[in-house]
């Protein structure tokens, strides 16, 4: 893999091969927007050209150095991401990677740290990293990656060049899909649509349940199936789901244990380990209403234009033209309103329950 695998990002690997060409790199970047359209894999990429011995402005997949950071073990490229159950960077993470920025590379021209997901760094871990990128060491990259450039703090976002990446476009999403996927071209565009441009979204779409569970979920509440017990039945399943993204980490974690880890590594792992699952349980419910918000959005969109291209669920148009549209404002802002409690850590069952009944008609 290489940039020229990378669709629809022209002007950020415009900007990074000039950085790189020019070999004028900055301590700092900013790499922000939606969440799957490719980031992480820039970041990483941009990493290992920079130490490729080739030196050319794309790293060329092949040299010892490339291999090391593709498979996660070169000693100069480092990824930093949340822990911790508050899902945080915290300061005592910052602090590593500032005495270690101090170092010079142990094998390559660079030391590159990736952040992923930047802006969970507290306003005192934030504090601590600004000291380091006012003073940065040479030979050292931090590539801060957010969804949410704003949570950082303004003199932090000065001090990096920002790399912007938009949404995937829809035709890019279903090629991609068509080609890693058995899928009917139909069920590919309408999956497209909904992903919003974002390739993660689109696969999840694919290889799980969600999409399946909320268009059972709106048409048995369309039918007139009692709110409290298709809620029970949802929750059950998010619980489920829940403990088998666990129980799947878990067993990931227990065959990857060194046996000489410390206690302390042990707590550490383990810490890391409730963090990730429950990112991972958060993301979903979230992505769960998601889809009923556009599901909604195009019943009330698709009734007034009778027209598949203004929805994004458009494999699904005999079912919307016999769902009444009427109230879906309400549906919409009680959608709104169950986001925000979720983000309050409010109870996801209480959550759904009242969500559920104010849905059905």
């Amino acid at each position: 893999m290489s940039f020229s695998s990378i669709r629809d990002q022209d002007v950020a690997l415009r900007l990074l091969r000039n950085i790189i060409r020019r070999n004028r790199v900055p301590n700092g970047l900013l790499f922000w927007g939606p969440s799957g359209v490719g980031k992480q894999i820039t970041a990483l990429e941009f990493a290992k050209a920079l130490n490729c011995v080739q030196k050319s402005s794309e790293a060329c997949g092949k040299c010892l150095s490339c291999r090391k950071t593709l498979d996660g073990n070169h000693p100069d490229v480092h990824v930093i991401k949340p822990v911790s159950k508050s899902r945080q960077i915290l300061k005592d993470t910052i602090d590593f990677v500032n005495d270690l920025s101090m170092y010079r590379p142990f094998e390559g021209a660079w030391r590159v740290f990736l952040i992923l997901d930047a802006d969970r760094m507290g306003i005192e871990a934030q504090n601590h990293f600004l000291k380091t990128l006012e003073e940065p060491p040479s030979n050292t990259v931090f590539i801060l990656i957010t969804e949410y450039p704003r949570q950082l703090l303004p003199t932090i976002r000065s001090r990096c060049q920002q790399v912007r990446f938009g949404a995937l476009r829809p035709d890019t999403v279903m090629e991609l899909l068509l080609q890693t996927h058995d899928l009917p071209q139909a069920t590919a565009q309408a999956i497209a649509a909904v992903a919003q441009g974002q390739m993660s979204r689109a696969i999840d779409l694919v290889v799980s349940e969600k999409r399946g569970i909320v268009l059972n979920v709106t048409e048995r509440l369309q039918n007139g199936e009692d709110p409290l017990l298709v809620s029970e039945e949802f929750v059950e399943h998010l619980h489920a789901q829940a403990d088998a993204i666990k129980a799947s980490l878990k067993a990931e974690s227990d065959a990857e244990e060194a046996a000489e880890a410390t206690q302390e590594e042990t707590e550490d792992q383990k810490k890391e380990l409730v963090a990730l699952a429950e990112a991972m349980v958060r993301r979903d419910v979230m992505e769960y209403l998601y889809l009923l918000k556009t599901w909604y959005r195009d019943v009330m969109v698709y009734r007034e234009t009778a027209n598949t291209d203004t929805v994004m669920n458009r494999d699904q148009a005999a079912k919307m033209s016999s769902t009444v549209s009427d109230g879906m404002e309400a549906r919409l802002n009680a959608i709104e309103k169950a986001w925000v409690y979720i983000e309050r850590n409010l109870s996801t069952d209480r959550v759904f329950r009242d969500l559920f009944f104010s849905l059905a008609p």
